[in-house]
C-alpha cells in the first residue's frame, strides 16, 4: 500500500474508490507514457528548472526517496541561513508532500507552487491548499501561499525570473486546506484499506480512465454516451436505475439529439437526418481536404511568440474531382529550426488556388486560417477567401448522421473504425497530435541527429495525410448512405 499523495487525497475527495486505485495500484496498471506525455512531463520539468534558477541561491532536497527527503528538510529548517528551499518534503502520519518553493518570511515561511500554466483556476489552488495543509500538520508555519505561474507576456531570450508571475492565493489556500484536513482521517481509512470501497457513479465519473472497469463495466452503450447529458438528467436516470441508452423509455424527455442517439441504439442502425443528403452534397467538386498539424509550448521556441501560442507546423492537402477519386496531393513541413508561418501561410494559398469546397474536420483548420490572417496583413484577403470556402465533415456528421458504434462521439479516431473499418491509424510511427506536436517540438530543440531528423519528417507526413485521407474515405462512406 503507497502513501496519500496529492492525486490520491484531490482524487479521493471526488471518489473514494479511484484515490483507494491510486494508492494501490496493481501489476499492469502503469501508465502508458507516450510521445505527447513525456514531453509534457520534460516540459513541467525545465519549467520548475527555470523557476530555481530565477529564484537563485536555494537549496534544493534532491532525494527522492520520501523518509530521506524528510530528514534532509528538517537539517535545512534548523539552518536559520537557508533562506529558499526547493521541493521541500513533508510527511503527517500516512500523508506525504512535496513543496515546490519555500521562502523564508521571519519566523515562518512562504509556499509558492510552480505550475506550466498561463491561466489561474481552481484546481491550481487545490493543489496549492494539499500542500499547505500537510506542510501545516507537519508543523511549519506558512504565512503567505501563492501560484507562480508562466507569464504571457515572456519571450525568447527574457531572463528567467520574466518567465514567471506570481499569483497570491494566502486566503484561498487557508480555507481549502482547513476543509481538506476535516477529510484526512476519512480519505486515509477509504483508500488504506485491503478492499476498494464501493464505487457510487456519479457525473464525474464520464471520462475517467478507469470507468470502463469501474461503474460502467458491463454496461453497453452507457449514459454518457448521451450528447449534452446535463446533470439533473443524469440525476433523473440515476434514480431510475437506468445506465444504459437502450433502456432508457421513449417518452424521457430527450433533446433531438439525444433522440436520435437513442433511436439509433434502440434499432441498432444508423440514425440519418431528412436533410442529409444536401449536408453531404454541400461540399463543392473539386474538393480540398485540409488537415493542420501545430506545435504549442509553455516555454517559447522562436523568437517573439508568447507562451503557448499555437504554431502550425504542417499541413495535408488532398484533392478530390468526386467521392474517393484522389487527382493530386499536396503536404507541407516547416523547417523546424525557424518559424516558417509565412511561409506556410503563403504555400497554402497556392495549394488551395481555384475554385471548390475546402473540406476539414472540426473548426480547428478555419481557426488557424484566421489565425495567421490576423499575423500576416499582406495574406489576409487571400487566407479569408479560404476560410469562405470551408465545410466542416465532422459538423455535416453531428447535424445529419448518427452510427451506433459511434459511442456518443464524432472524433475522427471514432467515426473512422466505425464506417471505414479498413483504414486505422495502427502501425504507424506518429498516431495522433500529441505526439506530432511533440515530435516537431523535439526536432526544433535539437534532440534529434540528422538520420532520426529525416525519419520523424517522414513520420509526420505520413501521420498527417493519413488524417486528410481518411477524410476522403469518410466522405466518400457517407455518400455511399446518401
Amino acid at each position: 500500500m503507497g502513501r496519500v499523495t496529492k492525486e490520491v487525497f484531490l482524487n479521493a475527495v471526488v471518489c473514494p474508490a479511484l484515490g483507494w486505485m491510486l494508492r494501490n495500484p496493481q501489476p499492469g496498471e502503469e501508465p502508458v507514457i507516450d510521445m505527447g506525455a513525456r514531453f509534457r512531463m520534460e516540459e513541467g520539468a525545465e519549467v520548475g528548472r527555470r523557476a530555481r534558477n530565477a529564484l537563485a541561491g536555494g537549496e534544493l532536497v534532491a532525494e527522492r526517496d520520501s523518509d530521506r527527503a524528510v530528514v534532509r528538510m528538517r537539517e535545512l529548517l534548523a539552518d536559520k541561513n537557508v533562506g529558499v528551499i526547493f521541493e521541500g518534503a513533508f510527511n503527517y502520519g500516512n500523508y506525504v508532500a512535496r513543496a515546490d518553493v519555500l521562502q523564508r518570511l521571519g519566523n515562518g515561511w512562504h509556499l509558492i507552487e510552480v505550475k506550466s500554466s498561463v491561466n489561474d483556476d481552481d484546481e491550481l489552488v487545490d493543489d496549492l491548499s494539499y500542500t499547505a495543509m500537510v506542510c501545516q500538520k507537519a508543523r511549519l508555519e506558512i504565512k503567505k501561499a501563492s501560484l507562480l505561474l508562466i507569464s504571457k507576456d515572456y519571450r525568447l531570450g527574457m531572463d528567467d525570473a520574466e518567465l514567471f508571475t506570481e499569483i497570491e492565493h494566502t486566503d484561498d489556500a487557508f480555507s481549502k486546506a482547513m476543509e481538506f484536513s476535516a477529510l484526512i482521517d476519512q480519505i486515509d481509512r477509504l483508500t488504506g484499506g485491503a478492499v476498494k470501497p464501493e464505487a457510487e457513479i456519479i457525473k464525474d465519473c464520464k471520462g475517467c480512465e478507469y470507468f470502463p472497469d469501474c461503474t460502467g463495466k458491463g454496461i453497453k452503450n452507457h449514459i454518457f454516451e448521451l450528447p449534452r447529458l446535463s446533470a439533473k438528467k443524469f440525476e433523473l436516470l440515476k434514480e431510475m436505475g437506468v445506465f444504459s441508452i437502450g433502456d432508457i423509455p421513449a417518452d424521457f424527455d430527450f433533446t433531438a439529439n439525444q433522440r436520435k442517439v437513442h433511436s439509433s441504439v434502440k434499432t441498432n442502425a444508423p440514425m440519418i437526418a431528412d436533410n442529409f443528403g444536401d449536408l453531404v452534397n454541400s461540399v463543392e467538386w473539386p474538393a480540398f481536404y485540409l488537415d493542420f498539424e501545430t506545435m504549442m509550448t509553455a516555454i517559447p521556441i522562436y523568437p517573439d511568440t508568447a507562451p503557448y501560442t499555437q504554431i502550425p507546423t504542417q499541413y495535408s492537402i488532398h484533392k478530390c474531382s468526386d467521392f474517393g477519386k484522389v487527382e493530386k496531393h499536396f503536404q507541407y513541413l516547416a523547417d523546424p529550426s525557424m518559424d516558417c508561418r509565412h511561409e506556410l501561410a503563403g504555400k497554402l494559398i497556392e495549394d488551395l488556388e481555384g475554385e471548390g469546397s475546402i473540406v476539414t474536420y472540426s473548426s480547428f483548420e478555419k481557426t488557424t486560417i484566421s489565425g495567421l490572417a490576423k499575423l500576416f496583413p499582406d495574406l489576409a484577403g487571400e487566407l479569408e477567401a479560404l476560410i469562405e470556402r470551408i465545410v466542416d465533415l465532422e459538423k455535416i456528421i453531428k447535424d445529419g448522421f448518427y452510427h451506433p458504434a459511434f459511442h456518443g462521439k464524432t472524433s475522427i479516431k471514432t467515426t473512422l473504425p466505425a464506417l471505414v473499418p479498413d483504414m486505422s491509424y495502427e502501425g504507424l510511427e506518429i498516431g495522433d497530435g500529441s505526439c506530432a506536436m511533440a515530435a516537431f517540438a523535439y526536432m526544433a530543440m535539437g534532440r534529434y541527429s540528422a538520420e532520426e531528423m529525416e525519419k520523424v519528417k517522414a513520420d509526420l507526413l505520413e501521420y498527417c495525410g493519413q488524417d486528410t485521407m481518411a477524410m476522403v474515405r469518410l466522405h466518400e462512406k457517407l455518400g455511399e448512405y446518401v
